[in-house]
């Protein structure tokens, strides 16, 4: 009888591992830590990227908040806008609306004022209110101080023209002194017009802020004001050197009635229409750029500063003063390394016509 060949037994265990190696752990570590290194920064670049355009939209809507409410409330109302501090004052991160309350007509039906020209300039400044047609505790010194003054508008018979009121003086009658030629007007209201001088008026206090409505803008985003302004390269909204607010004002056509950046004592600046398109440049308030004009950022020269205008991915808004069309589009730099002269034009030409740059 033969032997059968005795088999080794293989013992089998069905229970599951329930943990990694030590090796097996650093391996997977590892691969993470290169993976992270890798996909972090453009993760964190396209997360900043969506923050500006988030911004810009909010920037918009802002806007067509103000123009809607302008036109509802058959009222001015001002978008103001609030520079950050004196060390940035070219970046808002905050804006706000400004109600304009009625103007004032005169206490009876049919008011008017006698307008003169009381420096000689040959353009009427001065308008003479008797208090038979101005309600005397409006313009005279009871309530003190009075209620219309230094930074309020005045309007005289039909006229769109919006003049800075410079100061009241009470007494029997209240003569309004107001800053004529307003700016960007050549030949307003001079002196020789054939027009009467006794002219009916409308006084407007400067448009208040709201606190029901401010818009407060992502962290790190802001609209750039060292290059906003009008036409192709104005920067009539830069200004380095005071923490003053600006202020865009919608008529109640919707329409923008007159822009302000009034400052100082005396007053330099105050009310002045539209005369070409709007851009605000809605960027990073780290690329907002202090010199006048901003550095442009070149291949060859690492000094410069990246500023908002070089950067593809901020976005122009763009509002048109005469039909009140608000309209956004992405940035357009426009050749690398070029002057801000020839930049910014450029780039404003593709934002008026909502051409952004294709991607390769």
């Amino acid at each position: 009888m033969s032997m059968a060949t005795a088999q080794p037994k293989t013992l089998r265990s069905d229970k599951a591992r329930t943990a990694y190696t030590l090796v097996e752990l650093l391996v997977v570590m590892a691969a993470l830590t290169v993976l992270a290194a890798v996909t972090l920064p453009s993760l964190r670049t396209l997360l900043h990227d969506q923050k500006v355009t988030a911004a810009a939209r909010m920037v918009k809507a802002h806007f067509e908040a103000a123009q809607g409410r302008a036109i509802a409330s058959n009222s001015p109302v001002a978008v103001i806008l609030e520079r950050s501090d004196t060390t940035s004052p070219n970046a808002v991160s905050r804006l706000s609306i400004g109600q304009v309350f009625p103007p004032y007509e005169g206490d009876v039906t049919g008011a008017i004022g006698a307008l003169s020209d009381s420096d000689g300039d040959n353009f009427l400044d001065t308008l003479t209110v008797v208090n038979a047609t101005a309600m005397a505790s409006l313009l005279s010194i009871n309530p003190a101080p009075p209620i219309f003054g230094p930074w309020d508008y005045l309007q005289l018979y039909d006229r769109q023209s919006v003049y800075l009121v410079e100061s009241v003086s009470p007494g029997a009658t209240a003569v309004i002194k107001f800053k004529n030629p307003a700016n960007y007007q050549e030949g307003d209201l001079q002196a020789n017009t054939r027009l009467t001088t006794n002219a009916s008026f409308r006084l407007f206090r400067k448009p208040t802020k709201s606190f029901l409505q401010t818009l407060v803008l992502p962290r790190g985003t802001c609209v750039d004001l060292s290059v906003s302004g009008f036409g192709p390269s104005g920067p009539e909204f830069s200004n380095a050197a005071t923490d003053c607010l600006a202020m865009i004002v919608f008529n109640a056509q919707g329409r923008i009635a007159y822009w302000d950046k009034a400052v100082g004592v005396p007053l330099v600046g105050g009310p002045s229409p539209a005369t070409s398109l709007l851009h605000l440049l809605v960027g990073r308030t780290e690329q907002v750029s202090l010199s006048d004009p901003p550095e442009v950022a070149t291949e060859n020269d690492t000094t410069t500063v990246n500023a908002n205008v070089n950067d593809n991915a901020n976005s122009w808004l763009t509002i048109n003063p005469f039909t009140g069309a608000i309209t956004s589009a992405g940035m357009q730099a426009g050749n690398e390394g070029s002057a801000l002269a020839v930049r910014l034009p450029v780039s404003r030409a593709f934002a008026t016509y909502g051409i952004t740059q294709s991607e390769n």
